[in-house]
């Protein structure tokens, strides 16, 4: 059988053999191969994609078949994968890369169309395959059918748990346009595109392996994040892994995605094999205002997560003359900062003596992957890892500088002193998990798990003594910590997936909202839409999603309950605005904005926010802003005023007149004497 993504393969096949281009804006360094420059896509003839629409819509009415007879969604989604790749080709500005593009999407759709017929008779084969497989799951964020490719080996047992080897792809460029690179679809398959980039311990273990998409070049960031732990979901659904062997792997980009996911999630893997990844390397956010701090507090200060790796393996790969070698480097030089013995045991080789990392590099080589000698050290030490399973410890240190990435085994962070600063928990017990020691830094709510044989907590000088339990929550009060019920109402505050900044809403599912009223200024309006339009493109061409929406008027208590909401206008014209206009910290009538002690003319400023939704506050209200935080946008913290103008050319110019992060308690910040 024809793989039923084939079209992938087939947009990326002319560029098979071209290295990886570095991430980020960092140029190859001296010694890395020079990538060809990309073709120009092509423009197919009317009559070509008068064929390709044809196929499309007889896809998507199979597609609508299946669902009409309730057939299961879980196999219906690997159909509509492919159809999902068509629609973008079709709509997205140079979809149309290589001459293969068009005949590669054709046959694709003749073989989702096979497995639909093969789902109506009851006949769906592909599941039980050995071997790589394409395959898909519906996205939480926005619906869509996102693929991935699986490979099962031939030893693989439905009734025996296996290890699971997680593969996160570098950027793609198969020949579209330099002013839109993104429409890379030829990636999907990661490394098995070309059945080449390391197989890495998939090669020294027996284990299923897969390539997460990431919804294209994004390095793995918000949506693309989010699919990495979908696609670990779907395939836990439909194959036998073990939770505690799952190993984390990427290159180039890819890597880049790595050293974010697993410093953020140490305890969710027995290890990482990290190659070429590059990594911010700012040390500190002192220099930054408090809505930069929220800004880059996610993925602009990994250097300081570092210390993450002290609960899980870490092996650290670039070419001795690769730009992104300076990033294993900066990790390395940051744990020994942190105390840690890192010893130089090779010319290119440094091994932890007081922590389970490795750092290597390739004598010689460029942006590329590692090779010989090199490679063998990875695998190896991938192998270990896989064989010896993820650990719980029984000393932890955690940093975190958000409760979006608050957990680490037996510790979760509930609640910071002050969000966007640095936070910090080491935490031991012993051996009968009876005695804690716990000390602290910018902590105000901790939850110790796994104490169901718990008696006294040691926590920054305070001794409390604990009645066994399955959880126990602190509290840090009045400077002293103290245990609390989880279940006590604690009225509206900062926590995980509910702290800002306004990039944090678009990890999860969210509904955009259209205004169909009248605003309340025109150029306002003009902005929002404006803005609107910006964000549903580059959600298609970034993340290679759905930007859903709906009218005011049509939003429904279920979209209430299931969706953070996108609210697009102003109080005149979007109805949910006016609705909760008056619940929000920032006040906004028909002619001001008041922000604390300062007001500003609604006639030529509007606001922007997060803030959780006063009609759920379990969910997120964002207002006239979509996703910003991607590639060439301004990003905000909390919340911004923007000055609003109108241009020669139409278009609304927007000027932040203020901006800033809310408090611990979702309220503006006191003012400053």
């Amino acid at each position: 059988m024809k793989s039923l993504l084939l079209v992938l393969a087939l947009v990326g096949v002319a560029f098979a053999q071209m290295p990886a281009p570095s991430d980020e804006g960092i140029p190859a360094a001296a010694g890395a191969k020079k990538a060809a420059p990309p073709r120009s896509p092509v423009t197919p003839k009317p009559e070509d994609v008068a064929k390709l629409r044809a196929k499309f819509d007889e896809l998507n009415a199979t597609i609508q078949s299946l669902k009409d007879a309730k057939f299961d969604d879980d196999l219906i989604v690997d159909v509509e994968a492919t159809a999902w790749v068509i629609h973008n080709t079709l709509r997205v500005p140079d979809g149309f890369v290589t001459d293969g593009t068009l005949p590669g999407l054709i046959a694709a759709g003749d073989d989702a169309l096979r497995r639909a017929s093969q789902i109506k008779a009851g006949t769906a084969a592909w599941p039980k395959l050995k071997g790589s497989i394409k395959r898909a799951y519906r996205s939480q964020v926005d619906g869509t059918a996102q693929p991935y490719t699986v490979s099962i080996p031939a030893s693989y047992d439905p009734a025996k748990p296996m290890p699971l080897y997680l593969y996160l792809h570098g950027r793609s460029t198969p020949g579209s346009n330099p002013a839109n690179p993104d429409l890379a679809w030829g990636q999907v398959g990661g490394a098995d595109r070309e059945n080449a980039p390391r197989g890495g311990a998939s090669r020294a273990v027996d284990c299923i392996r897969v390539n997460a998409f990431g919804r294209g070049n994004n390095s793995f960031r918000w949506a693309g994040e989010t699919d990495v732990f979908e696609v670990i979901a779907s395939v836990s659904k439909r194959y036998n892994i073990d939770p505690n062997r799952i190993l984390l792997a990427g290159f180039s980009m890819g890597g880049a995605g790595s050293w974010q996911i697993g410093l953020h999630n140490s305890d969710l893997f027995c290890g990482l094999e990290i190659d070429a990844g590059v990594i911010g390397n700012r040390l500190n956010l002192n220099d930054l205002s408090p809505a930069q701090k929220a800004v880059n507090a996610g993925y602009g200060i990994l250097v300081d997560h570092a210390l993450n790796v002290f609960n899980i393996p870490l092996v650290g790969y670039a070419g001795e003359n690769d730009a992104q070698l300076a990033s294993s480097t900066s990790i390395r030089e940051q744990l020994v900062r942190e105390g840690y013995t890192i010893e130089k045991t090779g010319p290119f080789r440094y091994t932890g003596k007081d922590i389970n990392a490795l750092f290597l590099a390739n004598p010689g080589q460029g942006h590329s992957h590692a090779t010989g000698d090199t490679e063998k050290q990875i695998d190896e030490f991938a192998a270990a890892n896989f064989t010896r399973g993820r650990v719980v410890p029984d000393h932890i240190k955690f940093v975190t500088y958000t409760t979006r990435y608050n957990h680490s085994h037996w510790i979760t962070v509930d609640g910071l002193q002050q969000h966007f600063e640095r936070g910090t928990v080491d935490a031991e017990r012993d051996a009968a998990k009876s005695a804690y020691t716990i000390k602290t830094a910018n902590v105000s709510r901790l939850i110790v798990s796994d104490t169901t044989a718990a008696r006294t907590i040691a926590i920054d000088g305070d001794t409390l003594n604990v009645k066994p339990a399955t959880t126990l929550l602190l509290v840090r009060n009045g400077g002293h910590w103290q245990t609390a019920n989880p279940a006590a109402n604690t009225g509206l505050r900062k926590q995980h997936n509910l702290q800002g900044p306004l990039s944090d809403a678009f990890f999860e599912s969210f509904l955009c909202v259209n205004p169909t009223g009248t605003p309340n200024h025109a150029i306002a309006g003009e902005r929002a839409k404006q803005e609107q339009d910006r964000f549903a493109k580059m959600f298609t061409r970034e993340f290679l999603g759905e930007a859903r929406a709906k009218d005011d008027t049509a939003i429904t208590d279920a979209d209430i309950a299931a969706n953070n909401l996108v609210l697009f206008g102003d109080p005149g014209s979007n109805t949910l605005i006016a609705k909760i206009a008056a619940r929000l910290p920032i006040k906004w009538t028909k002619d001001s904005i008041v922000v604390g002690d300062k007001t500003y003319s609604a006639a030529e400023h509007m606001p922007v926010l997060i803030y959780p939704n006063p009609l759920n506050p379990q969910r997120y209200v964002v207002i006239n802003s979509g996703l910003v935080a991607a590639r060439g946008a301004t990003a905000y913290g909390d919340y911004a005023i923007l000055k609003v103008s109108k241009q020669a050319d139409g278009s609304i110019a927007a000027e932040t007149a203020a901006e800033g992060v809310f408090d611990e308690a979702w309220r503006l910040p006191a003012a400053k004497m």
